[in-house]
C-alpha cells in the first residue's frame, strides 16, 4: 500500500520520530511510505498518489495542514498526538479534518477520552494506537544522581516543577545534577528561572539532540523524569523505558498507562513541587529500586514498540 505520513513539520524533534519510527516499521511490513509535513508547499498536491494519507497532529504549527480537510484526495487517517487540545493552534481546521477523516485515533485512552468530550461526533470511527520507541541500547552502568528530561521547553511539560524539587532537595543537601534535552519554547525565560533558583551549576540545558546521542543519555541516566501537566503518551518517556532507564513521570495523561506506579516506575502528583521531591529522594537513595525500576520499565516497554503500532494501523488501512 502507498502510505504518505504527514505531520505539522518534519523539523520538531517529535514529528521527525513519528516518520522515522512509524515509517521505518511501515516499510518493513512491505508498504511503499512516503514522509511530508505541512510546511512543505503543494502539500495536498503531492499525496495524490496515495492510497492513504495518515495525518499527525499535534498542537501546533497547523500551517498547511487546512487543505488536507478538502474533498477529493486520498482516504485520511488522522491521528491525535497533542498534549492537550486546549493547545489547538485551530480548532476550526481540526474539526473539519476530524470530519474528513475516515478513521481517527489516540495514541492514549487519556487522549481518547478528551477528544471524545470535544468532538463525541467521531465516536464511531475512533480508536487507540499507542506510540512506539525504538530498540534502546544495551544497559549500561548507571550514575548515581544523574536526572534527565527530554522534550520541547515549555510551560505544559512541567520543568519548572521539577526546578522547584530540586531547589527543595538541594536545600536538605541532597546533590543531582539535570539534564534538560530539547528545544527551548519559553524564550530564555526557564534558564532565568533556573537562575534564580541558584540550580544554574547544577543544571545543563543542552537544546535539541541528534537520536542517537538521546538514547545514550538515556541509557546512562540516573533516573529519567517526565514532571508534564499535560500529556498524550510521550514517546521520549517510552523510548527512556526502552533504554532501561528508572522513570518517575507526573500522573498526567496516559503516562499511567505506560508506566503502572511502583512496577515500571514512579508515578507523582502532577504540578505539586514536593510529590516530585519525595519519589525523587526515595530514587536517590535507592540503588537496589532503581535497578529494579530500570529492568521492568525495559520489559513494560516491549508493549509499545513501532511495530506493534504499525500492525495496528496496518488493519486500520
Amino acid at each position: 500500500m502507498r502510505v504518505a505520513l504527514v505531520v505539522p513539520d518534519r523539523r520538531d524533534p517529535a514529528h521527525a520520530a513519528v516518520l522515522r519510527g512509524l515509517g521505518a516499521a511501515l516499510r518493513a511490513r512491505g508498504h511503499a511510505v512516503s514522509a511530508w509535513s505541512g510546511h512543505e508547499r503543494g502539500l495536498a498536491r503531492r499525496l495524490r498518489g496515495a492510497e492513504v494519507a495518515h495525518l499527525h497532529v499535534f498542537s501546533r504549527r497547523w500551517a498547511g495542514l487546512a487543505g488536507l480537510a478538502a474533498p477529493g484526495g486520498p482516504p485520511l487517517v488522522l491521528t491525535h498526538q497533542g498534549a492537550s487540545l486546549a493547545f489547538t493552534d485551530d480548532a476550526a481546521v481540526l474539526a473539519a479534518l476530524l470530519g474528513r477523516a475516515r478513521r481517527v485515533t489516540a495514541v492514549s485512552r487519556a487522549g481518547l477520552r478528551e477528544l471524545l468530550r470535544v468532538h463525541p461526533g467521531v465516536r464511531r470511527k475512533a480508536s487507540v494506537v499507542p506510540n512506539g520507541a525504538p530498540v534502546g541500547p544495551a544497559p549500561r552502568r548507571r550514575s548515581d544522581a544523574g536526572l534527565l528530561s527530554v522534550g520541547r521547553v515549555a510551560a505544559y511539560k512541567g520543568l519548572d516543577i521539577l526546578a522547584l524539587a530540586l531547589a527543595r532537595l538541594r536545600e536538605e543537601g541532597l546533590s543531582a545534577r539535570w539534564t534538560v534535552v530539547g528545544p527551548d519554547q519559553t524564550g530564555g525565560r526557564f534558564a532565568r528561572f533556573v537562575e534564580r533558583l541558584g540550580l544554574t551549576p547544577y543544571v545543563r540545558l543542552t537544546g535539541a539532540l541528534p537520536p542517537a546521542r538521546v538514547r545514550a543519555l538515556m541509557a546512562g541516566c540516573g533516573v529519567f523524569v517526565q514532571p508534564s501537566r499535560a500529556e498524550g503518551l510521550p514517546m521520549a518517556l517510552l523510548e527512556a523505558m526502552a533504554a532501561g532507564a528508572p522513570v518517575l513521570a507526573a500522573d498526567a495523561g496516559g503516562c499511567r498507562e505506560a508506566v503502572r506506579a511502583g512496577r515500571d516506575g514512579l508515578l507523582a502528583a502532577p504540578g505539586e513541587p514536593e510529590a516530585l521531591a519525595r519519589a525523587l529522594r526515595r530514587l536517590l537513595g535507592d540503588g537496589a529500586l532503581r535497578r529494579r525500576l530500570g529492568a521492568a520499565a525495559k520489559r513494560r516497554s516491549c508493549d509499545f514498540t513501532w511495530a506493534k503500532a504499525a500492525a495496528a494501523y496496518e488493519r486500520i488501512y
